[in-house]
């Protein structure tokens, strides 16, 4: 990278009160590590007790959704791994935490699906149904955990979840781009 462009990508960064930015292969790892980092610059930035867990958490479940939903990346000799993107950035009320991925494009109306009600409920609604999915006893087919992921950044926003799935190229052949942003 040119010296004229990492300066115009960390002011631009730093225009938009970017605090933290990944983007690159997601494993374990890499989240526990950057979670750690996060942490760290959430504590630099001055945030509250309340605010930085909300943000962490929302961050922490965006990160899980990588690693367990996101399109395997593939080279030449088998699978390399998945990859995504995650950011942090200060608000005027707040926090912005976003995300994005590529997904297979044959998940797109179920993830749509969920995302539409989840982003439809009030929050009264994403308490109620937080508990009830912890309470319930079935598994969620779907899900590669217990299924409360949306939920939780729902209840941690301060505003509906915004999404966006952009298709890609022929050349991506079969995977769709997945936006998520939460307003903390």
């Amino acid at each position: 990278m040119q010296l004229e462009r990492f300066n115009q990508f960390f002011s631009n960064a730093s225009a938009q009160g970017v605090v933290f930015y990944h983007s690159g292969r997601m494993d374990e790892e890499t989240v526990a590590a950057i979670g750690a980092l996060l942490r760290l610059r959430l504590r630099e930035e001055g945030a509250n007790g309340v605010e930085s867990r909300k943000v962490f958490s929302t961050f922490m479940e965006m990160a899980q959704n990588i690693l367990h939903y996101a399109a395997v990346h593939e080279a030449e000799d088998g699978p390399v791994g998945r990859f995504g993107a995650l950011s942090v950035a200060r608000a005027e009320t707040g926090f912005v935490v976003m995300c994005g991925n590529y997904m297979p494009t044959d998940q797109v109306p179920r993830v749509r699906e969920r995302l539409e009600s989840v982003q439809g409920m009030a929050p009264e609604s994403v308490r109620l149904a937080y508990r009830k999915r912890l309470a319930s006893d079935e598994d969620d087919p779907d899900s590669k955990g217990a299924g409360l992921g949306l939920l939780t950044m729902a209840a941690s926003a301060k505003a509906p979840i915004e999404f966006a799935f952009e298709p890609g190229t022929p050349a991506e052949d079969g995977r769709t781009f997945l936006f998520l942003k939460a307003l903390i």
